[in-house]
């Protein structure tokens, strides 16, 4: 009880100084939860993207059973692929003409022109991973071209890397400069009381008995500051999911992130956890010398 009652004390005694930690608090985990959902749904969207993407190796006009056969096992079996199936060119050629603009150009065909085909999902879509199998491809007999649409995907897949890079580098700023003020604050209230510390050391009280309430004060602040920031973050989200609601038709309340289970429940409880841990360790931090 005569923590809480020092730190309500400090509190009014350094409103402005509080307020300062406790807004650096709430940026730092704006900007960490900002990143956690942009993360979430950049990976999200890269693996739709990824699912969708593949490598198209057409085989030569001719070919019998048995070499397309050995085609396919081969491929099977080549490090960093997660598919392969054959795609006929009959089968080829009925997808190309549920399409109504390519019924009008398949029409100006004899016949199929189309050939067989091996397509190929990769596990993983890095550039090396695929100019590797590009070129283990290329050495296959029987196999007449390759196409892969997806190096537009993988400039946007980096590009999608590279922004969440950039967050992750603007979030452990910001995380830095949250345990700096907090520490800093503190270390100024410890300061102002540096004469109630020495009589307290010379009446024989204890470290912890000294520090607790400086300790109370950074996990308060840390506190405030996570309820504040989990607060402005859930409602940008509903305005943000409204909106898109209204000018798409897309529900991201479906996404699993959004959910009230996750959202409104473990996302604020980690907001809770990373400001309270925020303050502790910033109250940790500034309990230097006046207290050897």
């Amino acid at each position: 009880m005569r923590w809480l009652k020092e730190v309500l004390m400090n509190l009014r005694r350094s409103r402005f100084m509080s307020l300062i930690s406790i807004g650096t608090i709430v940026l730092t985990v704006i900007t960490l939860g900002g990143y956690f959902i942009i993360s979430e749904g950049l990976n999200y969207t890269i693996n739709k993207i990824q699912q969708k993407v593949e490598i198209v190796a057409f085989l030569k006009d001719g070919l019998n059973q048995t070499a397309v056969d050995s085609i396919l096992n081969d491929v099977k079996g080549f490090a960093g692929i997660e598919d392969v199936k054959i795609v006929s060119k009959d089968q080829a050629y009925q997808d190309f003409m549920q399409d109504p603009e390519m019924q009008h150009i398949m029409k100006g065909f004899d016949g199929n022109p189309l050939p067989d085909s091996v397509v190929i999902k990769l596990k993983d879509y890095t550039r090396e991973n695929i100019n590797k199998t590009v070129r283990y491809l290329d050495t296959k007999e029987g196999i007449e071209d390759i196409q892969y649409g997806g190096g537009e995907i993988e400039n946007l897949i980096n590009i999608m890397n590279a922004v969440k890079m950039i967050l992750g580098i603007a979030g452990m700023i910001f995380l830095i400069s949250s345990i700096l003020v907090v520490s800093n604050i503190i270390k100024l209230t410890i300061y102002a009381r540096r004469q109630d510390i020495y009589v307290f050391k010379m009446v024989g009280a204890s470290q912890s008995y000294i520090r607790m309430p400086f300790i109370m004060e950074g996990i308060i602040h840390g506190l405030i500051g996570g309820a504040i920031g989990w607060v402005l973050i859930y409602a940008v989200v509903n305005v943000m999911i409204n909106e898109i609601r209204k000018q798409t038709g897309v529900d991201l309340s479906t996404f699993y992130l959004f959910t009230p289970e996750y959202f409104n429940v473990k996302f604020m409880l980690s907001m809770l956890g990373a400001g309270t841990g925020l303050g502790f360790i910033g109250a940790l931090f500034s309990q230097g010398r006046l207290f050897r």
